[in-house]
């Protein structure tokens, strides 16, 4: 049960950090944001609590040291001021390593001395309280009415209990806890539940028995009555924060009226469920159904290579019975292959995640790199909710944290620079993200002085990647070649973060890695956007089959205009380029035999055929017809991993078994032109 806990602390705490670090960027931009300082506060509460809860001791702490600082803050005590907020920021760093350690299991080794005194220091310094506002309201909710006895019956044990922590603790409450209708684990929130009362008083009894939340054995509402100092607010306050809680109803008990009724409560033979009974329907009465759980990631992809299998023998099947029209099963057949599309799409549905996943980290590093670079800039993220394969999410990160650095870095202007060319000293970037055509679009830009064309060509020619012929004819396509070649910058200082030609190849063979593609847009003065096209998923895809010789390759569907057939003469020769013209557009050719070292047997008399098979693929804004010997179909495939010493091989992007156990290889469209 602990692992189990443990893994829905770390889920939780991950997302009330990145909720934290957007709200302190948002913070930083506008102190007088009410609503982002009183976020924060509770996230953070939250995580002290849960931390407590957990056992994490030297998390909890400094978790408690930042509530205490912004508690101070938003009582207007402390004037939040841009030292606060770095501090804050800091402490948000050490919080993120500390969850790190947890999460690796390691012993933690993290000092947090420095952070915890920093936070104390703007406590003790701070300046003066600032008057309360013209009708504040205190922060202490009125304490509950007493409620009788009669409302909660006790046994002789639970009473002499009572008698023993009456001198020590005042109030007696009973509190009714109502969960949230979908909630995950409820077993396991009821006892973060008690873990967190025991920590304000002591546990006089439950309904149902703590046993009995353990097994999760209750419906979504369960009672417990505490003995503690704390005032009803506090308490309230405490447990509000905790996560999956829609409701809590707290009472005070009369602790004299229940010692004078003692002896008649010695008498009452009933278990707690049934004495609860007078309290209020709280009492289990049935096993609540499970609505939603947690899947491990492992399991996932382990369920999606097996869905990838279920394809191929589906595939198999279907061709078999068209072989031998083997009518009995045909309905069978058919019938299979819509139900496993149906569960294929089902099971693609699960690995899909939304882009913010990985969004939502990026207002905390463009405002850490713009802060570095003495920069102002604004982000602009729109798209964040359209989903995308987990896999594909993995592998963009990193891209996309390239575009983003350089943007700040090397795409817009210092302040006094963007003034004197009329510009907004604040600059701009952009992440917008869209899906058409089974595709998903990426646009990183910014409205800063875009690329250089004339630094470009100079550093080009010096570097002598291309000659001075060449560089005259320099169009945008050729600069994106050139500026994603590895090392290539025309930064004067190259830093971590310096030049355009600073991992800009890494984005470019990671995207062409995925099956997609990065294009690119820029304008003097104006600035520069990348874009990328990714596919939606790389575990089970539409392709074409194409023979080519006695071979068959695969061609993404998503690469693919049309497939034509065309007279052998219409092909011309232009610049020593195959080339055919197709409605008005003139289309370079590439013979795939050729290309991939396939010998073709030269056809008989009888075979002889005067047209050639095309398959036009789209790539950019550009297009190109790959001459095959035969268009089989189009066909699901469920995507393979290549070997390390296959995968880098030219005009190969992986491979997939057909139907007839056969070995299929996936062409890549991009090396191919």
């Amino acid at each position: 049960m602990q692992d189990s806990y443990r893994e829905l602390f770390l889920s939780e705490s991950q997302e009330y950090l990145t909720i934290i670090s957007n709200c302190l960027v948002k913070l930083e931009e506008n102190p007088s944001d009410k609503n982002s300082i009183n976020e924060i506060f509770r996230c953070v509460h939250t995580l002290k609590g849960m931390a407590a809860t957990m056992g994490y001791e030297k998390l909890s702490h400094l978790a408690h040291e930042t509530e205490d600082l912004l508690d101070a803050v938003r009582n207007h005590k402390i004037k939040l001021s841009g030292e606060i907020t770095d501090t804050l920021f800091q402490a948000m760093d050490v919080l993120e390593q500390l969850f790190q350690e947890i999460k690796l299991k390691q012993e933690s080794r993290i000092d947090t001395a420095a952070i915890l005194q920093s936070l104390k220091r703007h406590l003790t310094g701070g300046e003066s309280p600032s008057p309360e506002p013209p009708g504040a309201q205190p922060d202490t909710a009125p304490v509950a009415s007493a409620q009788p006895a009669e409302l909660f019956s006790f046994s002789t044990e639970e009473l002499k209990h009572l008698k023993e922590v009456k001198s020590k603790f005042p109030f007696v409450y009973k509190i009714v806890i109502s969960l949230v209708r979908d909630c995950v684990m409820k077993e396991a929130r009821a006892f973060l539940v008690f873990t967190n009362l025991r920590r304000l008083g002591e546990i006089i009894t439950s309904v149902p028995s703590l046993d009995q939340l353990k097994e999760g054995k209750f419906e979504l509402v369960f009672t417990v009555v505490l003995a503690t100092n704390e005032l009803q607010g506090s308490l309230q306050q405490e447990l509000a924060v905790l996560s999956d809680v829609d409701q809590i109803n707290i009472f005070r008990l009369d602790v004299a009226e229940m010692t004078a009724v003692s002896s008649a409560v010695s008498s009452d033979k009933h278990e707690p469920e049934v004495a609860a009974a007078a309290a209020g329907p709280v009492a289990a009465t049935a096993v609540k159904k499970i609505q939603s759980m947690r899947i491990s990631v492992e399991r996932l992809d382990k369920i999606m290579n097996l869905m990838g299998e279920l394809a191929i023998a589906k595939i198999r099947l279907l061709q078999i019975v068209q072989s031998y029209k083997i009518e009995t099963l045909e309905e069978v057949s058919f019938a299979l292959d819509r139900l496993i599309s149906a569960l294929q799409d089902e099971v693609m549905q699960t690995r899909l995640l939304p882009v913010a996943y990985v969004l939502d980290a990026f207002p905390r590093v463009v405002r850490d790199i713009s802060r570095k670079q003495n920069k102002e800039v604004e982000l602009e993220i729109a798209g964040s909710d359209i989903e995308l394969d987990r896999v594909v999410l993995d592998e963009i990160s990193d891209p996309l944290l390239h575009l983003v650095r350089n943007s700040v870095d090397h795409g817009l202007e210092i302040p006094d620079d963007r003034k004197k060319l009329g510009k907004n000293p604040r600059g701009k970037i952009f992440i917008r993200v869209s899906r058409q055509k089974g595709q998903i679009y990426i646009e990183v830009g910014d409205d800063g002085r875009g690329i250089v064309f004339q630094s470009v060509r100079k550093t080009a020619i010096k570097k002598g990647l291309i000659t001075e012929e060449e560089a005259a004819t320099l169009d945008e396509k050729k600069i994106l070649d050139l500026i994603t070649l590895p090392g290539f910058s025309t930064a004067d200082k190259v830093t971590d973060i310096s030049g355009r030609g600073v991992g800009l190849d890494v984005v470019k063979s990671k995207i062409e890695y995925l099956g997609g593609r990065l294009d690119f847009e820029t304008k003097a003065n104006e600035g520069s956007k990348f874009i990328l096209t990714l596919p939606l998923t790389l575990a089970i895809i539409k392709a074409m089959l194409v023979q080519v010789g006695k071979e068959v390759y695969a061609v993404p569907l998503i690469n693919i205009r049309e497939t034509i057939k065309i007279e052998a003469k219409d092909i011309k020769i232009l610049q020593s380029f195959e080339v055919v013209k197709v409605r008005d557009e003139i289309i370079p050719i590439i013979r795939l035999n050729k290309e991939l070292g396939i010998t073709s047997k030269a056809p008989s008399e009888n075979e002889k055929d005067t047209r050639v098979s095309l398959v036009i693929v789209e790539y950019g804004k550009k297009a190109l017809g790959l001459a095959v010997s035969q268009v089989l179909g189009e066909q699901d495939i469920a995507v393979k991993p290549l070997g390390s010493w296959i995968k880098r091989t030219k005009g190969i992007a992986g491979a997939t078994i057909l139907g007839d156990g056969r070995v299929a290889l996936i062409l890549d469209i991009m090396s191919l032109k």
